[in-house]
C-alpha cells in the first residue's frame, strides 16, 4: 500500500515552478528574509524546478520559421488561453491544448509531440504535488515569462483541492505585462498579484487573508486585485529603504542540490536595486522604479553572514547595473579585498571601466562580468538609448579582458535602424576581440523582442516597427477575455525583422564563443537533457553508472546500475522497449529488479521535497534524506560502502557501512538524538557528537536536507516518537 505524502509543515508557502534554469531563486530569498526579519515564521519553500530536466523556455519563441518577431508579453497566448477555457468549462486543465499544438508549433518550429507531452508531464506533476499542500492555506509563486503558463497551471491544480489556498503572484512577468495580471486574476487562478518589489506587500496581504480578509475588502498598498470582474491597481507602496532590505535568507532552500560537483556554492546577493539608464529595449526599470545603492559596510556585512551561515565561496551579484555607483563598486572592491576567505563573485555591468579599476576588481575576487555592449556602431547606441559610444565600449572590454576577467558581451540582432553595415561591424569586432583574449569572452546573442515594460513599445511607428494583433481565431479560444487579448499584439514587422532578422541571428550565434562547452552563469539557454525513450548514462565510479531518463510525471527517473545491467538497459532501448509504453513490459520490469537493490529508490514524483541548508538549525531539527538522490551497496571493488548519487547533475559520494546503515534509517527524518538511538538498535554504538558530525557532514554534501519544523527542545531527546508531526516524511 503506498503511503500517503507527509503534509508541507507551514501555512505559507512560497515557491517556483518549472521551466526556468536552476538556481537558488534570489527574489523568494529575499521575501522570506524579510518575512522573518518581520516575526513571520509561516512561510515556507519548495522549488519544483530541482528533479525535473532543466529547460529554459520550451512552450513558446522568440522567432518564428519565417523569421516572424513575436512580442513578449503573453508570447504563448494560444496555450494560455487553452488552459483557462479548460478551467472555466470546468474541464482538465490541460484538456484545451490538443486543438491548438499543430499550428502554434508549427509556425514557430516547435515539435507539437514534445511539447504536448512536456505539458502533460508536467501536468501529472503539478497534480501529485499539491496533494502534500492541501493544508497549506495560502501560496505564492514568482512568476517569468518563461514559467507564466505552467505557473497557471500548477495554480489550476491548487484551485482543485478541496480547501484552495489564497494564491498570489509576483515577479517580472505580471509585473511587466499587465494583460498577464489580468489572465491570472479574472480566471480566478490568482487571487491577487504584487507587482514590483513585493517584500512588504507580500506579508502585509499575508496577513490580512490571515485575519479574514480579502485584498478587495480594503486595497492594500502595491497589490492587483479582481473588484467584481474587473482589475484594480491600488495605490503604489513606497519603496524599501535599503537599510529596511535583510540578507537573503537560504536555509529552507537545498542549496548544495543548485551546484554542479566541484563548483563553488554560489548564492546571490545584491549591492543596489534598480538601473540608472532607461535603454529604450529593456524593461528592467519597470520592476524596481528607480535606482538605490546599499551602504558598502552593509554589502560587506551581508557577504560575511553569507559566507558564516551558508558557506557562500560565490557571491551571484543580481543587480541590474553593479556599476552604476563606480565610487560604490571600488569601495565593494576594496572591502572584498580585506575578507577571509575571499568569495569569488560576479554581476552584471555597463561599459564603464577603466583599466586599473578591473585590477583592483580581479584582485578582489571578480571573476566574470556580463557587459552590455549591444553594438559598435554609435548611431545604434543612439537609437538604444545605452549613453556608451564604440570608443567606451571597446575599452571597458579590454580593461575586464586586460585583468584577466572573463566577459559576456550582450549583443542584439534585428534592433531596428540598426544598418547591415553596422551589425556585421560589431560581429567582426568582437570576433577581433575574441581571437585577442582566446577563451574569455562569450558573445551572448540577445534577439530583438518587443515587450509591454520597454520605452519604445509606445512609440514602434517612429521606430519603423508595426504591431500585428492576434488572429481572431486564437481570441476566440477563450472569448471571455477579449477585451484583454484584443490589445495584445502577437508579432511585429518592419524594420530588421523577417528574413533579415533570421540572417542576423546565424551571424551572431557562429560567433558566441570559441570554448568548446558554456559553463559562465550568464549562459541561460537550456533544452531538457534527458529525453522519455532512452537512458542517458553518466559514469560514477569503477563500473557503476547513473541511469537517467525522464519520467511520464516529469520527475527524472535514476539508477545506480552496474556493467552488465547497463547493457541490458541499453540493449532494450535499442530494440525498442520503453517504460512508458504496453510493449516495455520486459523493460520495467528489469528496472524494479533494479529498483530492489537500491538502499534509497527512485521515485515517480518525490514524496518527501520539503527541506533546505540549516547548519545552525539546532538539537531540535530533523534531518531526511535529499529528494534528488539515489543509493545503492556497491561491490566488493567498492568495499561494500553505499554509493550515493544526486541525479540532477551526477555528483556521487561514498559512506562506509555504519554510515550506510545511517542513511537508511534517515530514509524517515530524525533529529541527531533520534538517529543515535535507532542506530543502536541495530546494533551500531555511536556517541551523540559523532552521530551530530555525520549529519553536519552529509548536509555539507547535500545527502541529507534540513526537513519540517524544528522540534522543542523537550521533545527532541532519544526516546521521541520516530516518525510523529507534520514534518515527516512518508
Amino acid at each position: 500500500m503506498k503511503r500517503r505524502p507527509a503534509p508541507f509543515s507551514k501555512p505559507a508557502l512560497l515557491c517556483v515552478v518549472p521551466p526556468y534554469t536552476v538556481g537558488p531563486p534570489a527574489g523568494l530569498a529575499y521575501l522570506l528574509a524579510y518575512a522573518k526579519r518581520q516575526g513571520c515564521s509561516d512561510f515556507g519553500f519548495l522549488d519544483l524546478r530541482l528533479g525535473v530536466p532543466d529547460a529554459y523556455a520550451p512552450t513558446y519563441a522568440h522567432t518564428g520559421v519565417f523569421g516572424e518577431s513575436y512580442v513578449m508579453d503573453v508570447p504563448d497566448l494560444p496555450l494560455v488561453l487553452a488552459l483557462l477555457r479548460a478551467v472555466d468549462a470546468g474541464e482538465e486543465p490541460v484538456s484545451g491544448f490538443p486543438a491548438v499544438l499543430e499550428a502554434y508549433c508549427r509556425e514557430r518550429g516547435i515539435s507539437a509531440s514534445y511539447l504536448g507531452d512536456y505539458l502533460r508531464c508536467l501536468d501529472r506533476y503539478f497534480a501529485a504535488m499539491v496533494e502534500r499542500l492541501a493544508d497549506v492555506r495560502f501560496v505564492g509563486c514568482t512568476i517569468w515569462t518563461s514559467n507564466f503558463l505552467t505557473s497557471l497551471l500548477f495554480a489550476a491544480h491548487l484551485k482543485r483541492l478541496p480547501r484552495p489556498p489564497f494564491v498570489v503572484g509576483g515577479g517580472p512577468q505580471v509585473t511587466e505585462s499587465q494583460a498577464s495580471a489580468a489572465l491570472a486574476l479574472r480566471s480566478r487562478l490568482f487571487d491577487c498579484i504584487i507587482p514590483g518589489e513585493g517584500e512588504a506587500s507580500l506579508l502585509a496581504v499575508y496577513s490580512r487573508v490571515e485575519a479574514g480578509g480579502g485584498p478587495a475588502s480594503d486595497p492594500l498598498p502595491g497589490t492587483l486585485f479582481l473588484d467584481g470582474d474587473r482589475v484594480q491597481r491600488a495605490p503604489d507602496r513606497p519603496l524599501l529603504r535599503h537599510d529596511e532590505i535583510p540578507v537573503p535568507a537560504f536555509e529552507q532552500m537545498p542549496l548544495v542540490a543548485y551546484h554542479r560537483y566541484g563548483a563553488s556554492r554560489s548564492v546571490p546577493y545584491h549591492l543596489s536595486r534598480g538601473c540608472t539608464d532607461k535603454c529604450t529595449f529593456c524593461s528592467e526599470w519597470v520592476f524596481w522604479r528607480r535606482f538605490r545603492m546599499s551602504e558598502t559596510a552593509a554589502t560587506l556585512d551581508g557577504v560575511r553572514q553569507l559566507q558564516a551561515e551558508y558557506g557562500a565561496e560565490h557571491i551571484a551579484f543580481t543587480d541590474s547595473l553593479l556599476n552604476g555607483h563606480p565610487g560604490r563598486l571600488r569601495e565593494l572592491a576594496e572591502g572584498m579585498l580585506r575578507l577571509r576567505p575571499r568569495p569569488a563573485w560576479g554581476g552584471f555591468m555597463r561599459a564603464q571601466m577603466e583599466p586599473e579599476t578591473a585590477k583592483l576588481l580581479r584582485r578582489a575576487g571578480c571573476e566574470v562580468v556580463f557587459i552590455g555592449i549591444e553594438s559598435m556602431s554609435d548611431e545604434t547606441l543612439a537609437l538604444m538609448n545605452k549613453r556608451r559610444t564604440e570608443l567606451q565600449n571597446i575599452t571597458a572590454l579590454r580593461a575586464f579582458l586586460g585583468a584577466g576577467i572573463e566577459v559576456v558581451a550582450g549583443l542584439i540582432p534585428g534592433f531596428p535602424g540598426d544598418s547591415r553595415e553596422a551589425f556585421l561591424y560589431t560581429v567582426d569586432l568582437l570576433r577581433s576581440i575574441q581571437q585577442e583574449y582566446p577563451r574569455q569572452l562569450r558573445v551572448n546573442v540577445e534577439p530583438f523582442i518587443v515587450s509591454p515594460g520597454q520605452p519604445l513599445y509606445k512609440r514602434l511607428g517612429e521606430v519603423g516597427l508595426q504591431g500585428m494583433p492576434w488572429s481572431g481565431e486564437t481570441l476566440d479560444i477563450a472569448p471571455r477575455y477579449r477585451d484583454v487579448t484584443e490589445a495584445l499584439f502577437s508579432v511585429v514587422v518592419g524594420a530588421n525583422q523577417g528574413v533579415e532578422r533570421v540572417g542576423r541571428l546565424r551571424v551572431a550565434e557562429a560567433v558566441e564563443t570559441d570554448e568548446p562547452t558554456r559553463t559562465d552563469p550568464f549562459y541561460y539557454r537550456v533544452s531538457e537533457p534527458l529525453n522519455r525513450s532512452e537512458f542517458t548514462f553518466d559514469h560514477l565510479t569503477g563500473g557503476w553508472s547513473l541511469a537517467r531518463i525522464k519520467g511520464s510525471s516529469a520527475w527524472m527517473y535514476a539508477l545506480i546500475v552496474e556493467e552488465r545491467e547497463r547493457e541490458e538497459l541499453e540493449t532494450r532501448s535499442a530494440q525498442g522497449e520503453r517504460l512508458d509504453l504496453p510493449s516495455g513490459a520486459g523493460l520495467r520490469h528489469f528496472c524494479r529488479r533494479l529498483e530492489a537493490a537500491h538502499l534509497v529508490r527512485p521515485q515517480t514524483v518525490p514524496e518527501a521535497s520539503e527541506g533546505g541548508y540549516d547548519p545552525a538549525a539546532g538539537d531540535g531539527t530533523r534531518y531526511g534524506v535529499a529528494p534528488t538522490l539515489v543509493a545503492r551497496y556497491g561491490d566488493w571493488h567498492l568495499r561494500s560502502r553505499l554509493l550515493v548519487a544526486d541525479f540532477v547533475h551526477v555528483k556521487w559520494h561514498l559512506l562506509p557501512p555504519w554510515q550506510g546503515e545511517a542513511l537508511r534509517v534517515l530514509r524517515r527524518p530524525q533529529t541527531a538524538a533520534s538517529l543515535q538511538a535507532r542506530l543502536a538498535l541495530r546494533g551500531i554504538e555511536r556517541r551523540l557528537p559523532a552521530c551530530v558530525q555525520l549529519i553536519d557532514d552529509l548536509l555539507e554534501r547535500g545527502v541529507v536536507v534540513a526537513v519540517g519544523p524544528r522540534l522543542p527542545a523537550r521533545q527532541s531527546g532519544a526516546h521521541e516518537p520516530a516518525f510523529g508531526g507534520r514534518g515527516a516524511a512518508a
